[in-house]
């Protein structure tokens, strides 16, 4: 999403749990597709730090008003 903070809050919340971010990708979609700012992250996250780290991620993304999806990919 686009609000003011939003990467600099999530990269504080991944270096809590020792996360590495790979990749990051933000974009506005066009307004057929909702018109909606996208901010993708790909992040390494230790296996036993995953759970708290996505459900940070979560409650963070919903105090700024924001909704978060997560896939899980093995690269």
């Amino acid at each position: 999403g686009d609000q003011l903070g939003l990467v600099a809050r999530l990269s504080h919340v991944f270096a809590q749990y020792e996360a590495n971010i790979v990749r990051l990708e933000a974009r506005k979609l066009p307004e057929a597709e909702g018109g909606l700012y996208v901010t993708r992250f790909a992040v390494s996250i230790p296996p036993d730090r995953a759970s708290n780290c996505l459900a940070t991620v979560g409650n963070t993304a919903g105090a700024l008003g924001l909704a978060s999806h997560i896939e899980d990919s093995a690269l």
